[in-house]
Parts: C-alpha cells; structure tokens; sequence
C-alpha cells in the first residue's frame, strides 16, 4: 500500500509498513523506496535511544518522525525511512525544517589493511583472540561496540577481553555483515598480522553463523561468494560473483571476482566462459593493476585443466610452483578446496 506524503507542493510517493521485521524494511530502502513505518518499534532493556537504534536497525537510512515533516510535532511514530538523500530531500521541504536521524554510513572497502592477511602464519595473539570472541558475542546479540579501536579494551585475569567506554548500538534485529566489518574497522590499525589472525580465529569461533564479516574484509565479498565457493556450491558462486560484478568499478577487485568465477564456472562445465572470464581478467590486470598478474597462474592452470589442456596448464604452473606436476595433481582430486583468489 502507498501512502503520498505531501509537502508543500511536494508530493512522494512512500510504502506503507505495518510490523516489525525491520530486515525487510532495510531490503526496501535499498531498492530506494521511502517506507513510511507505522508500527512502534519496543524498546528492548532500559536504553531508550530512539530513533538512533532504528536508523542503525535498518542501515544504511535516515529516518525522521512523520509529524515532525507535517509540522504536527509530538508521535514518534510513524517514522518515514528512506536514503540518506531522500529524506533530506524530504526535509528541505518542510515548513520547519526538521534534523533527520541518519544510520553510520558502512565501511565496504579494506584492502588498505591487506597485510594483515596475506602474511605468513603468525605465532597466536592472546589479545586478538579475546577481541575477537567477545566482540562476536555482541554481534550476534545485535549490539555494536560503537568505538572498537584498541584503547577501549581491557583484559582481566583470565585473559577475557571487557569492553571499555563503549558507544552501544542497540539493535532490533541482526546486523548486516557490513556494519559488523564496520564496527571492527577502529581496530584494525592497531593489529599486528598475529593480531589479525587470532582476532579473526576467535571471531569465527564464537560466531561460526557469520563468516560473511570476515569474507567482506578479507575478500571484499558483498553478495557472500566466498562462502559458497568453499561450500563447492560453485553454481551459486557465479551467482552471487556475477551479482557484484555488476557494481564493482575498483580494477583490482574485478580481477580477483573475475578469477574467482572463472574457477567457479570450470568446476561446473562452463569451460568456455571460465576461460573467457580468466582471459579477462588477465587483460585488465595487464592494463590496470599489473603487480598481480603472476596470481592468475593456479585460475589459469585450473581453466585449462578443465578444458584438458594439462600439459598447457603445467607449463602456467612452472611460474608459479618448483613442482608443477605435483600441484596440478593435487588442485585435480576429487572434492579438494579450490583456493580463493585473495589478490
């Protein structure tokens, strides 16, 4: 159902929603509708911190009563959701103009912290770990930390990592992974690579139902690729990597996608559009990010073994490994984990 908001000699269109499944709101906003949420949302515990936990519910939004655009003043409720754009928009337009609430904007790009993980293994971080655990625990309990650089943390006796002036966000439903990768953000310049791996092994951990946050940092995953790639749900894969292609524009990051799929796409008989897709890759490397070139090799060699070019996908492999035949062999059995391009 529509409902026309009218400002002025303003009209727009919003949706009308009844309830409280605040993820399907989110999925409307991102379509870019204004959603005109009628129902109270309860206030879980004795913060009231309305309707900041709302905006940061749906992510990615501001949100601004109804009676504050009309000028009517006084209900909460109902609250007109939108993009950060359209209800500022909506705003300007009001007689008195009104202050929306906007959700933090998330973080979706991390590769300046690549070090971190493509490091060679690293002796365990006590304190990573501790991180790592407890801040998964808040996660799945819909909380975010708010401020979760390294400052804000202390460890008691037993190594368990307390929170310490903490900025709390108050969530009505999950966290998206985005703003979970978000809210490790502040921490992550403090980290060592041992700090890295051992936040990210205790993250996991605790939270074994969300690799999707560590995949975004890592692998700039959006659409949760990475996932079924090593599932071996390599259909799904070209899926959801074809899905992220669509948007992605950052040159480095179509090529590992493009990789990715086109060993995906091998492992499903697709070896014309696999080869294709690794061809594509490699010109773009070529012309745009050069320096990760050589990280084609093992794609390039499992496209050609696909087609049954095994001498041809050796040859690929000489650069890449002293043992060519053996790593072919090896990336060939049955049921083996394929890598994750993570260039």
């Amino acid at each position: 159902m529509t409902f026309l908001l009218e400002l002025g000699a303003t009209r727009v269109e919003a949706t009308e929603f009844a309830g409280t499944d605040l993820p399907a709101v989110r999925a409307l906003v991102e379509r870019g509708e204004i959603v005109l949420l009628r129902d109270e949302i309860p206030q879980d515990g004795t913060f009231d911190q309305w309707p900041r936990d709302v905006a940061e519910s749906i992510g990615e939004c501001a949100v601004v009563p109804l009676s504050a655009l009309t000028g009517a003043g006084g209900p909460r409720y109902p609250l007109v959701v939108g993009r950060r754009e359209s209800i500022r928009f909506l705003c300007s337009y009001a007689d008195r103009v009104p202050v929306p609430c906007e959700a933090q904007p998330v973080v979706t790009d991390y590769r300046e912290f690549r070090h971190l993980w493509v490091s060679d293994p690293q002796p365990p971080d006590p304190d990573g770990w501790a991180i790592g655990t407890t801040l998964a625990r808040m996660h799945a309990r819909n909380v975010l930390h708010g401020d979760a650089h390294r400052g804000n943390w202390l460890f008691d006796r037993d190594g368990t990592a307390l929170v310490h002036d903490p900025r709390p966000v108050f969530l009505h439903c999950r966290p998206s992974a985005e703003q979970c990768a978000t809210d490790i953000r502040p921490l992550l310049p403090s980290l060592t690579p041992a700090g890295w791996q051992s936040f990210r092994l205790g993250y996991r951990r605790s939270w074994p139902a969300e690799g999707r946050v560590i995949d975004l940092i890592q692998l700039s995953d959006l659409t949760g690729w990475a996932a079924a790639f090593r599932a071996g749900e390599f259909a799904r894969a070209v899926e959801l990597t074809a899905g992220q292609l669509e948007t992605e524009d950052t040159p480095i990051v179509r090529v590992m996608l493009l990789a990715n799929r086109a060993m995906a796409l091998s492992r499903t008989g697709r070896h014309d559009e696999a080869l294709r897709d690794c061809r594509t890759a490699l010109e773009l490397a070529k012309r745009r990010c050069p320096h990760v070139g050589n990280g084609l090799g093992i794609t390039l060699a499992i496209v050609l073994a696909g087609q049954g070019h095994r001498s041809e996908a050796v040859n690929v492999l000489r650069s890449v490994s002293g043992e060519p035949e053996r790593m072919l062999a090896r990336l060939e059995r049955p049921g083996v984990q394929l890598p994750i391009m993570n260039l």
